[in-house]
């Protein structure tokens, strides 16, 4: 709220300043322009219109904007004078904030600080170029330019403007920037190229009248506009070229959460995402949120979305991609999604197999942040991020399948070896014990006998269960092989072992199993059960990972099942 409040007192304090110093400039630059030579309203117009296509075209070397306008206002300046050329330039400077879509009412005090700063700056441009004894007017064929007021008042103005604009952004906008940067090298680049265009446009004008006007302003106009075409489809080849590289990224994953935390960090900074949704189509009559991200915690609203409702529905519905440069278009639609924050929103569907599979939905706090290109790039890579998922997820399905026990849920002996093996490679740089704890079911064929080989299966799957939720995230459990299961204890000595091992043997024996009878009444029977349990510990009780298992299982037999079993043995050697 301080925040907020300094901001307005700040632009209270600008829209104060402005009603008085600006007419005070107009009123200046009307003063001080004298012998000035008269004005044809079309020759006028033309330059104008120069002047504004300059502004909102500006020429794009490596990344950065060379302007001419200062060129133009030059000439504007030695023909016309202050006045007209104060004219000129603020006409431009409206035209480029109208160009960027800089709202009129709502950001009126950028309009203002600019209006402002380059009324006076040009007053002062002037000041210096008299004050150097140069002199405003048509050019004369028998007279020669003076260069050092010409110079003084274009490097007047590069001075100047720099100063004005870091101070703007740094007291109005608040924004931390150093005071010289590499767009100062360019400012002063474009100043310089600028000073022949101006004193050319100047000569030519004076000399051929309207004609000098094309002459210099049509092949300038062509060559600004081909530039900026190529920029364009420069800024398209990278943006393919980058999408390209993003999918290529994708395919090397295999696991679906890693694919979208690579999708989700590569596109915030390519494309000046604050707020993104992905969701699954897959899930129902309801989209489902697989990945959402945010660049301020506490914007963004889960609401249960379908067909047809809010920007993501309406894209899950029509198969179309969406794209809006500002929030009143698509308030009403579900701006309840991002609480007034986003303002441009981008959102297409991911389709596999000719079926929409999901929706992404990218949004910005910016006006105008997501561009015609950022749309077809979005397209592409949705449908690379729906193959890549489906893959891994398919990978996730098969390794998963090689590594469970298709009965219990549990994993397989062939996965638990494995683990074993990385735990005895890892020991060197640990340097912790780990047990490992063999249990077998007592008299299991009794079960199967009396009961069925499906209750025998039903006691498995509930014996499964059981183990699991006992031993939690203390360690793994696998099924060995019949009624045969195993353990891990990650960072376990032999008492602690020998102590989760007898907690283990209680809950088995204590706790009943609730089956169903096949062979005889087909009603549900509660049964209780016991088992032998052995437990060997590493390194000292195995130096390898099937010496452990083979230890513990000599400790299960001779230690449990061949003392009257229901008991628990260490391996002892």
């Amino acid at each position: 709220m301080a925040s907020r409040m300094a901001n307005r007192n700040k632009r209270m304090l600008l829209t104060a300043v402005w009603i008085f110093l600006f007419p005070l400039a107009i009123w200046t630059a009307v003063q001080m322009t004298s012998n000035q030579p008269d004005i044809n309203v079309i020759d006028l117009g033309i330059i104008s219109f120069l002047a504004i296509v300059v502004s909102c075209f500006p020429i794009k070397v490596m990344d950065t904007n060379i302007s001419f306008m200062s060129g133009i206002n030059l000439a504007v300046f030695l023909y016309y004078g202050l006045t007209v050329a104060l004219y000129v330039t603020l006409l431009a400077l409206i035209a480029m904030f109208i160009s960027l879509k800089v709202h009129v009412i709502k950001e009126y005090y950028r309009y203002m600080a600019n209006t402002l700063m380059f009324s006076w700056l040009i007053i002062c441009e002037s000041t210096v170029f008299h004050l150097l004894g140069g002199e405003v007017g048509p050019f004369a064929v028998d007279e020669s330019i003076n260069l050092i007021p010409v110079v003084a008042y274009v490097l007047t103005g590069l001075v100047l403007n720099h100063v004005g604009l870091y101070f703007i952004v740094k007291v109005l906008y608040e924004e931390d920037v150093a005071f010289f940067e590499r767009d100062a090298v360019w400012d002063f680049v474009s100043e310089v190229l600028a000073i022949p265009v101006g004193l050319m446009l100047y000569v030519l004008y004076s000399q051929l009248g309207r004609p000098g006007i094309f002459y210099v302003g049509l092949p300038f106009l062509s060559l600004s506009i081909i530039i900026n075409l190529y920029h364009v489809s420069q800024q398209i080849n990278d943006a393919l070229q980058k999408a390209s590289e993003i999918g290529q990224q994708l395919s090397e994953h295999l696991k679906v959460n890693h694919i979208l935390d690579v999708f989700i960090e590569r596109l915030i900074g390519f494309m000046n995402v604050d707020f993104a949704f992905i969701y699954d189509a897959d899930a129902g009559e309801h989209l489902k949120i697989i990945r959402q991200y945010e660049s301020e915690e506490g914007i963004l609203t889960t609401v249960p979305i379908k067909k047809h409702e809010a920007i993501s529905g309406r894209v899950w519905s029509t198969g179309k991609s969406i794209r809006y440069s500002k929030l009143k278009p698509w308030r009403q639609i579900s701006d309840v999604f991002f609480q007034g924050k986003a303002h441009s929103v981008l959102s297409v569907p991911m389709i596999r197999n000719q079926k929409i599979v999901g929706i992404i939905t990218f949004a910005s706090k910016e006006k105008h942040a997501f561009q015609k290109h950022h749309l077809i790039i979005l397209e592409i890579l949705a449908n690379y991020l729906a193959v890549a998922i489906d893959n891994a997820r398919n990978y996730e399905s098969t390794k998963l399948k090689s590594e469970q026990c298709p009965l219990t849920g549990l994993y397989n002996y062939r996965y638990f070896e494995s683990i074993l093996t990385e735990m005895y490679q890892n020991y060197e740089y640990f340097r912790k014990q780990f047990s490992i704890i063999l249990l077998d079911i007592d008299h299991f064929k009794k079960v199967n006998d009396t009961y069925g080989h499906q209750s025998g299966n039903e006691v498995l799957i509930l014996l499964a269960r059981r183990l699991e939720e006992f031993i939690g995230d203390r360690g793994t459990v696998a099924r060995y092989g019949g009624e045969e299961f195993i353990i891990l204890l990650p960072e376990s000595g032999d008492r602690a072992g020998i102590q989760v091992a007898e907690q283990l043997r209680s809950v088995i024996s204590d706790q009943g199993f609730d089956i169903y009878n096949d062979l005889t009444d087909q009603c549900r029977h509660t049964i209780y059960i016991t088992a032998s349990i052995g437990v060997a510990t590493a390194p000292h009780q195995g130096e390898d990972a099937l010496t452990l298992v083979r230890n513990a299982d000599r400790a299960m037999y001779t230690g449990a099942k061949q003392q009257g079993r229901n008991k628990v043995a260490a391996y002892i050697g």
